[in-house]
């Protein structure tokens, strides 16, 4: 059965990653709520891009 949520690992710089976990215990969230916010913004971002190209063709 697959599952609603899987796992991405990724690879920053040990600064990003401190700087990135310090600020979401400052925030009070969790790394991955965060991560799948940016996520899922860039991936909007990246289609409407797509989009406005093929509407250019």
């Amino acid at each position: 059965m697959a599952k609603p949520e899987d796992t991405v690992k990724l690879i920053i710089g040990k600064e990003l990653k401190i700087r990135f976990k310090s600020l979401c215990v400052q925030a009070e969230t969790d790394m991955s709520s965060v991560a799948k916010e940016l996520i899922a913004a860039w991936c909007e971002e990246q289609e409407g891009k797509q989009a406005g190209q093929k509407g250019n063709s």
